[in-house]
Formats: structure tokens, C-alpha cells, sequence
């Protein structure tokens, strides 16, 4: 399962994840879901229109990209979630898995096309530790890709749509922020949706002017629809066990579906709250991670994967429904092939779709492969998907912390992953002087190819 990023700076409670950036406003929602343990959303995704190519500014036409989602989900359903500050977001995760994403738009953008995805028999796989603890979330706006200007020298350039900064952008879980460390991020993980209740209001007061985490976009895991199920009929996380109700690998598709009304209600209700409070601020929601896995063949009543295109869709919308102008991220499976993704993305609306992202569990930062042990590329997923990456660093077993990933911290690997379409990096549990570190990579940093 995923695990939710504990909090300092907004408030999480249980709730319900692919991933979605919203311009909106919020009003102060009940503190319930702010203080509790929250689960991650994972993403479908429409078509996009590709990546666009920087360069004086003029957004690039490229083609459009199928969308990205993932599928693993880890961690005891009814794992509480940690506790949180007086306004921090979520608490530390119950236990649970956590799972990946990633991929990005190819400059230019290139169209993917390919059919119905064979992946409907896909179920298993490896699934990430790591639970979400619980927090809410709202938002998704249609990306064209990236689009802006190309940044030009030291790693930095003209600022984007979405982020202040034109530059390779860093952030970490709310809990690790420090005024030491604000000025070489520019985002972070701000906690898991999880539930039907709204109570984001502290997200929506560290953002703002002022806050503290002013100047920073913050990340919500939407995972709702795994989250309600598994707190109603204590079903765990696929790589779990001990829960009465069994797990989301065979009984997933079936109560996310019967609950359906429920799950859109949630959604719904998220938006209405985050547009009250956000105003004009960017959020960005990953949707509902390891959709994938509600396809698998141990589902007792398996979806196929148009109909998990056609669902997603259906959460984006709602998610969006107070907030049209919210861009959304969807997850990514890293155990799938290059050739499955295309297949696979090809079933959703990625126009709905901003990013890509990884969540939970390791992503290697020096190689090619986002994991040495399964098939999937940087470079296949952002191909396959037409999305731009935010690649995470993950969790281990029952969202515990993993430490810092230094393969990240060499401006080198960096660099290459940037070609293959990263163009941040969440670090969730970075050691005391991760922040100089990072000041100290910046000059050594490429420009990125597109702003956002």
C-alpha cells in the first residue's frame, strides 16, 4: 500500500490517490481528516497533448501522450494513521505498502497510440510498503505538457504555470520542512486523501503568503477509492495480511464498485472544499495509485482496463468539478513493461493529466530502470504516458521511512534522469543536511527542457 507523508505543515486524517495539480480556492474544512492517517490516490488518465517544447516561450504542439497510472497497493486497511501536529498534515502511515509512478511528456510530444491494454490480466507484482496514513485532497487540471520557455543557465530560467521556479524542483514530506531547507524546494507531500471528509484547512493555511510552506506547491495522494473500502470492509493492501475482509487484489474491483457513489460524493466534496480555501494556489493531486491492480485476475469481479480508464476519468471529473482549472498527476507500476505501459495509458483521458509520478517504494535515481529489479525505463514510461515525471524515493515495509536515497543526490544522475523525462524528486526522509546538499547540486544541474 501507500504510505502517507506524515505532517507538519497541513493536517490529515483517514480518507481516501493518481495525482492532481489544482489553481483553486479552499475554505477551512472540519480538522477531522486533518489530523489522522491518510491513504494515497493513484491516477488514471486521458490523453495530452504531449510535452511542449520550450523555447521563447511558445508552448510545443507535441502529440498527445496516453495517460500513466499505477497499481500496488500495500499495508493493513485499517492501519491507524500517525499523529499529527497542531497543523501538520496526516500522521505517520499505517501499515500498508506504498507504490510508484512516473513517466513524463517527450518534448515535442509524441502520440502514443495502441490499443485496449493486454494488461487486464495483470494482478500481483511488486507491491511498495508503506500505508497511507490519511489526509484529503482535490484538484486535476488538463496539462498540455510542460510549456513555458526553456530555462537558460544554472539550472534555472523563466518561471512556469505551476511552479515559481524554472529549474529541477525538490521537495519532502511536510514534517521535514525547515526554514533551512524551504528555499531549495519547491514542493512537497502534504498527505493522502483517504476519506469522505474534508479537513485540509491547514494545507490550505501553510501555502499561503505567510504559511509555512509559502511558496510551495503542495502534493496530495487522492485515494479515496481504496481508502473507503478498506476502512469499510477491512480489506489490506495487496502485499499484506491479517484483515477480516481480505485484500484490495481480490476484492478491490468489486466494493470500489459498489461503493462507487460513495467514492464520487468524496470527491466531489473534496473539490467544493480546496476551492473555498486555495484560491489561485496550485495543488497537485496523484490519483489513485495501483489502479492497475483493480484489472488483475484475482479480482473476483475484475474490471477491464477500459473500464478503469472510463472510472478514472469519472473521479478527475469530480475532483475537478469546483476546480476546472486543477491539473492532475496519475501513477505509474514500474513493474509493467515499456510496450504494457503504452498499452496500458492508451485506455485513459490524458488530457486530464499534468504529471506522472512515482509513490511509495524505491526509485533508483543512477540507472535507467525507475527499479533495478522490474523492466519499466524512465525514458518508456514519459514515452508511453506523454507525461512529465515526478519521481518519489518511497518507503519501506508498512510506511516506515527508508532514509535518504543518495543515488538523488549526485547532480550527474540527475542530469540523465532529466533527458529521460523526471523533472522533480520528493525525498521524504532526507538526513539533517540534505538541504546543502541540494544547494550545493544546483549550480552543477542542467537546465530543464520544458517550465511548468
Amino acid at each position: 500500500m501507500h504510505p502517507r507523508e506524515p505532517d507538519g505543515i497541513g493536517r490529515v486524517s483517514r480518507s481516501l490517490l493518481v495525482v492532481c495539480l489544482v489553481f483553486a480556492g479552499c475554505g477551512g474544512g472540519a480538522p477531522s481528516e486533518a489530523d489522522g492517517t491518510g491513504g494515497a490516490a493513484g491516477g488514471g488518465g486521458t490523453a495530452g497533448t504531449g510535452g511542449s517544447s520550450g523555447g521563447g516561450g511558445a508552448k510545443g504542439t507535441g502529440g498527445t501522450g496516453t495517460g500513466g497510472t499505477s497499481s500496488r497497493l500495500g499495508g493493513a486497511g485499517g492501519g491507524a494513521g500517525g499523529t499529527s501536529t497542531a497543523s501538520g498534515v496526516g500522521g505517520s502511515p499505517p501499515s500498508g505498502g506504498s507504490r510508484d509512478t512516473g513517466g513524463t511528456p517527450g518534448t515535442g510530444g509524441v502520440l502514443s497510440t495502441g490499443g485496449a491494454s493486454a494488461l487486464a490480466g495483470a494482478s500481483g507484482g511488486n507491491r511498495d510498503a508503506g500505508s497511507p496514513a490519511d489526509a484529503r485532497s482535490t484538484g486535476g487540471v488538463t496539462g498540455t505538457g510542460g510549456t513555458g520557455p526553456v530555462a537558460t543557465g544554472g539550472g534555472t530560467g523563466t518561471q512556469g504555470k505551476i511552479f515559481k521556479d524554472c529549474r529541477f524542483h525538490f521537495g519532502t514530506q511536510s514534517s521535514k520542512l525547515t526554514s533551512a531547507l524551504l528555499p531549495e524546494l519547491d514542493l512537497y507531500g502534504a498527505g493522502w486523501l483517504y476519506t469522505d471528509t474534508f479537513g485540509w484547512s491547514g494545507v490550505c493555511m501553510d501555502s499561503a503568503a505567510g504559511g509555512r510552506a509559502a511558496g510551495l506547491v503542495p502534493t496530495v495522494f487522492a485515494y479515496a477509492s481504496a481508502g473507503i473500502v478498506k476502512t469499510k470492509y477491512d480489506l489490506c493492501d495487496c502485499n499484506m495480511t491479517g484483515c477480516a475482509g481480505g485484500d484490495l487484489c481480490k476484492y478491490g474491483s468489486q466494493y470500489i464498485t459498489q461503493e462507487w457513489a460513495t467514492i464520487l460524493a468524496a470527491y466531489t466534496k473534496h473539490s467544493a472544499g480546496f476551492a473555498a480555501c486555495m484560491g489561485n494556489r496550485p495543488i497537485i493531486f496523484k490519483m489513485e495509485p495501483d489502479w492497475l491492480q483493480y484489472t488483475g485476475s484475482g479480482q473476483t469481479q475484475r474490471w477491464t482496463n477500459a473500464e478503469a480508464g472510463t472510472k478514472m476519468t469519472a473521479l478527475v471529473q469530480a475532483l475537478k468539478s469546483s476546480l476546472p482549472n486543477g491539473v492532475c498527476s496519475m501513477d505509474i507500476s514500474p513493474w509493467m513493461s515499456d510496450s504494457t505501459a503504452t498499452s496500458w495509458y492508451a485506455n485513459f483521458d490524458m488530457s486530464l493529466f499534468t504529471f506522472i509520478n512515482t509513490s511509495g517504494g524505491s526509485s533508483n535515481g543512477s540507472i535507467p530502470k525507475i527499479r533495478a529489479n522490474n523492466a519499466m525505463t524512465w525514458a518508456g514510461v514519459f514515452k508511453a504516458a506523454g507525461k512529465p515525471i515526478i519521481a518519489d524515493t518511497g518507503y519501506g515495509a508498512g510506511g516506515a521511512g527508508t532514509g535518504e536515497d543518495t543515488t538523488w543526490n549526485l547532480a550527474a544522475n540527475i542530469n540523465a534522469r532529466m533527458l529521460e523525462g523526471v523533472i522533480a524528486l520528493i525525498q521524504p526522509n532526507p538526513g539533517p543536511t540534505w538541504g546543502d546538499t541540494v544547494k550545493n547540486m544546483r549550480s552543477q544541474l542542467n537546465a530543464p527542457p520544458n517550465c511548468y
